[in-house]
């Protein structure tokens, strides 16, 4: 009877000592949350990047791209070069005259713009940025803002029985700044060939190299040229329709 009763009471503490621990026992951890996709949310508008703040912050950003922009009353441009100039013989700038010529020339056909010059070196800042060139661009009253820049490729050819021949690539790039918003309203790109044999006129092949690159940098300037004054009549002519 003494062995039954010790057993009897074993088995009670085990089922109390179990109970207490299965009420006890943490509940089980809650499924993860099903994760917000781009795709499946319709009211993702904001930066998925809160380092994204310190640049620029939502609510710029959409007003940015809310904006419409109409360029019907802006009527003065000012051109940058980003490039550095070099002339080290009479001819070359000739040539570097002669594209600045034809570069003035194609802008000026634009009925839009009244108003084309350069702007001054002295007015270019170190820190190339939009707003220090929206600055230097306001001071000269200069609605638009014309900047494009150029790199060049070239290689030559010898030859036996003619003249030694160089080929020059240009891939010239521009953007046209609305100075008032800062915003970006026009880009292009241009690429331009040119072919030049050497002469008795030329120094050494050096110069004639020099020369077909300043003939591809003007022809591949002159394109983004068109093309601006082309856009500039488009949108003339959208927004004439429109009122």
């Amino acid at each position: 009877m003494r062995r039954i009763a010790i057993t009897c009471v074993t088995i009670t503490l085990f089922f109390t000592i179990s109970g207490c621990a299965m009420k006890h026992a943490p509940p089980p951890p809650a499924p993860p949350p099903v994760p917000e996709t781009i795709l499946g949310s319709d009211n993702v508008q904001d930066s998925l990047f809160k380092g994204d703040q310190a640049v620029l912050s939502d609510q710029d950003i959409a007003r940015i791209l809310g904006t419409q922009i109409k360029l019907a009353d802006r009527h003065h441009l000012a051109i940058l070069n980003l490039n550095s100039d070099y002339y080290w013989s009479e001819d070359l700038a000739e040539v570097q005259a002669k594209n600045f010529a034809a570069l003035i020339r194609a802008l000026k056909a634009a009925p839009q713009l009244t108003q084309v010059r350069l702007l001054p070196s002295l007015l270019v800042p170190e820190k190339r940025t939009v707003p220090y060139l929206r600055e230097a661009a306001a001071r000269i009253q200069a609605d638009l803002l014309f900047v494009y820049t150029s790199r060049i490729q070239s290689f030559r050819r010898d030859r036996f029985f003619k003249s030694d021949e160089v080929h020059a690539q240009c891939v010239a790039e521009s953007v046209l700044l609305d100075v008032r918003t800062g915003i970006v309203v026009h880009t292009g790109r241009a690429t331009e060939n040119f072919a030049l044999q050497k002469t008795s006129a030329d120094l050494n092949f050096e110069e004639t190299v020099a020369r077909a690159e300043s003939e591809a940098r003007g022809k591949a300037v002159l394109s983004l040229a068109n093309s601006l004054t082309a856009f500039l009549e488009q949108a003339t002519k959208v927004a004439q329709a429109t009122k």
